[in-house]
């Protein structure tokens, strides 16, 4: 005898989505000199891992079955002054749009230092400028795409722009992934958590060399690793 009840269907629980917010410099930094390390030549042991596909990386922090990584945000700027370091970033900038990443660019503007030294000249460096403000902004404009984020970057610049997310919106998370070798304790107070980025995790994330861009179904060209970063 068939049952009278009838079977309801119940539909799966939506995914969480989950957005990387990654300061470009921040982590650069942290692959070019290593903090921790225990002679001259340790301080360049992670800047072989440079070619990083930041959605490999961030969809480790990712949890497959019930989260779904909606977007990554990549926040740098061009060194303009230096046409050789400029053209090197702007090939890893597009393999990252080519591998889905939204890129937002600040700028390198002239500052004038006085010396601290006995000399106490004055002199002239380029100083990165809006990569913190823009970070800050998307945290909030973004709010709407996302539940969860997590924020590469170990700068406790960004701690207000936390603190203003949970008072605007107190039911997103924010995970912070300091840079591998990197720590920042007051930016993880105000965050739901902490993920640690492993060795593992950029030996697993590095990209294809070359990387073959893909145009309707077929290959089309491809972007070569820079030689030197």
């Amino acid at each position: 005898m068939e049952s009278s009840l009838e079977k309801i269907e119940t539909e799966p629980a939506p995914r969480i989505r989950v957005c990387g917010i990654v300061d470009g410099f921040n982590l650069y930094h942290a692959l070019e000199d290593f903090r921790h390390a225990v002679s001259e030549g340790d301080r360049s042991r992670y800047r072989k891992y440079k070619w990083l596909c930041l959605r490999t990386l961030l969809a480790r922090y990712v949890q497959p079955l019930t989260e779904s990584l909606v977007g990554v945000e990549y926040f740098t700027a061009y060194p303009t002054w230096s046409p050789d370091k400029k053209l090197r970033h702007a090939t890893y900038v597009s393999a990252l749009i080519n591998r889905g990443v939204h890129v937002t660019f600040g700028e390198f503007k002239l500052k004038t230092i006085k010396c601290r030294a006995t000399c106490k000249q004055e002199f002239q460096t380029y100083e990165e400028k809006q990569t913190d403000v823009n970070i800050s902004t998307s945290l909030i404009d973004l709010a709407e795409s996302y539940d969860k984020a997590i924020l590469l970057t170990e700068d406790s610049d960004q701690v207000p722009a936390v603190r203003l997310l949970k008072k605007l919106h107190s039911e997103k998370r924010v995970f912070t992934l300091p840079p591998i070798g990197r720590n920042s304790k007051e930016l993880t107070r105000v965050c739901d958590g902490r993920f640690t980025m492993t060795e593992q995790a950029l030996v697993d994330s590095q990209l294809p060399n070359p990387l073959p861009i893909v145009k309707d179904g077929r290959q089309t060209a491809f972007i070569v690793k820079p030689s030197s970063w």
